[in-house]
């Protein structure tokens, strides 16, 4: 094996040994409310780098393994939050309150229909004021109010 050869060898070995020596390092991103949003390994220093570049907290790997769903990061620990309240844009509201709207009214006109045509079912007059009202409510709500707080979509059997 000439000089050349030889150098490359070692640069390779080199390389190698470099990429071995690597120990994973473990990230995570943190919301405004410190809640856990997002987690990344990574395999080599460059990974590392950008992942510290892009201000996310480095954990150990106990930390990291011990993320569960509603997980804070505080003061540099892992913690079980509250529940996380999802938060929805005014147009994610916007298009769940027409979509409620209309499965409502579709359900409004199928009753009426029934009961026009004398085919209506025991229940069917309760049914169809229920699913007014529902309605109704729909109409009169405000959108900036939690998912949680807005009228419960009533049941088949209502």
């Amino acid at each position: 094996m000439n000089m050349s050869e030889q150098e490359i060898t070692v640069s390779e070995q080199s390389e190698a040994a470099q990429i071995v020596q690597f120990e994973r390092r473990y990230f995570v991103s943190v919301n405004a409310d410190d809640y856990i949003n997002g987690m990344m390994i990574a395999f080599g220093q460059e990974e590392a780098e950008n992942y510290a570049a892009m201000n996310l907290a480095e954990l150990t790997q106990a930390q990291f393994e011990s993320v569960g769903q509603d997980c804070q990061l505080i003061s540099g620990e892992v913690v079980k939050g509250p529940p996380m309240v999802s938060e929805i844009t005014a147009q994610a509201a916007q298009a769940i309150l027409t979509a409620r709207i209309r499965d409502a009214s579709e359900k409004i006109q199928t009753l009426t229909d029934a009961a026009e045509l004398g085919m209506a079912e025991d229940g069917d007059a309760e049914r169809l004021t229920t699913w007014k009202k529902y309605r109704v409510r729909l109409s009169q709500l405000d959108i900036s109010a939690p998912l949680s707080d807005w009228p419960a979509t009533p049941t088949e059997t209502a």
